[in-house]
């Protein structure tokens, strides 16, 4: 039997123990729209050398698929399952945004003050920084540089990492111009800290990982053993030749905020379930989230607060966040006009996440051409 045919057929198992018996696998999508879905996944793996990926896909607000294909650990051959934890790097930024909209709701945070009200030993710039404009990338800080992307440094306060940056120009005036930052989400992440009077990983916890059940969901600590961790790897493509190696060991505890998060694809696919049934934020913060905050040069879509948001090509609104790590990438792309949400996490970076998962979202949609 071949090793295709095997996942498969698990995955076909994973899909029936998911929907129960005698259920479809969503009121209005057939089961072999699923699996044509999930085929995108079996047919990448065995075309690339990434070594595990994991995925979830709810459709009409239900989760309905998550497996895994290839080793969250190829030294030991450990199966990458539904409950693999990955980086999910990146998409760590939307995940902060809601935290930070959900203390504005409850007062605690005034997204348009400025951030030395509540960081007043920030260094002062020319012109004043907002929460609103570090979290829609358009507070001017800077991004990495050279080899900042691989710190190994262990930070343990809100205002340690901040050190990497604090005292660097911004690249603009404030709310001018857009340009990606993950350290504007380490600042916002500080932020979010003081207004609380809690660590951004108590906020994590007690306002979404725990209410929502998303018991995946943490902060990666390299001190720690953390249950169904995968490892992690690069696959280095040299003469022709194509070898997979262990990825170097970085502390991501500079950007928890913006990029330092473990999970599982199934736990970010419920997490924009809850904020699409309106368990999370109200309708106002909501469409605070996914409305222009920042053009972005050269491209049909804009961003929001933690969140791309554009359209497929048939028109159809899309919203999506993807994360590149070391050692791990991912995706989590959902459709808010048919509450159907599609997420993808590899224990390697470079993988093509969004557009595995649109492909994915297009046979849901239109079932297997």
């Amino acid at each position: 039997m071949s090793s295709r045919l095997v996942r498969s057929l698990v995955a076909l198992v994973a899909l029936l123990l998911l929907v129960g018996p005698g259920r479809t696998a969503a009121q209005n999508v057939p089961e072999d729209r699923v699996a044509a879905a999930t085929d995108v996944l079996d047919t990448f793996m065995d075309t690339t050398r990434v070594p595990g990926l994991s995925g979830a896909v709810a459709v009409d607000g239900e989760l309905v698929w998550t497996g895994g294909f290839g080793h969250a650990n190829l030294q030991h051959r450990v199966p990458a399952t539904a409950d693999t934890r990955f980086r999910i790097a990146s998409i760590s930024k939307p995940i902060t945004a809601t935290v930070a909209l959900m203390l504005a709701e409850q007062g605690a945070l005034h997204m348009d003050a400025p951030v030395r009200s509540y960081l007043p030993l920030f260094p002062e710039k020319r012109d004043t920084i907002t929460t609103r404009q570090l979290l829609s990338h358009t507070a001017g800080i800077r991004h990495y540089r050279g080899d900042e992307f691989r710190s190994d440094t262990r930070y343990e306060s809100r205002l340690g990492p901040l050190s990497i940056f604090a005292d660097d120009s911004l690249l603009f005036a404030p709310g001018s111009s857009y340009s990606y930052s993950t350290y504007g989400y380490t600042l916002a992440g500080a932020v979010l800290e003081a207004a609380a009077d809690s660590s951004f990983l108590e906020l994590l916890d007690a306002r979404l990982a725990h209410p929502l059940g998303l018991e995946t969901l943490v902060p990666e600590r390299t001190e720690r053993v953390i249950p169904n961790e995968a490892s992690f790897y690069l696959v280095e493509t040299t003469d022709g030749d194509t070898t997979v190696v262990n990825a170097p060991y970085v502390d991501n505890s500079n950007k928890w905020t913006g990029g330092g998060l473990l999970a599982a694809p199934k736990d970010l696919v419920r997490l924009v379930l809850a904020l699409l049934d309106g368990r999370v934020l109200g309708p106002a913060s909501m469409d605070r989230m996914f409305a222009a905050q920042a053009g972005i040069p050269d491209e049909p879509y804009h961003y929001g607060l933690g969140w791309f948001v554009g359209t497929d090509d048939q028109g159809r609104r899309q919203i999506w966040h993807t994360g590149g790590a070391m050692g791990g990438s991912g995706v989590v792309l959902f459709y808010p006009d048919r509450d159907l949400v599609v997420a993808t996490l590899a224990n390697t970076s470079d993988v093509p996440h969004l557009d595995l998962a649109q492909e994915m979202a297009r046979r849901l949609i239109e079932g297997p051409q």
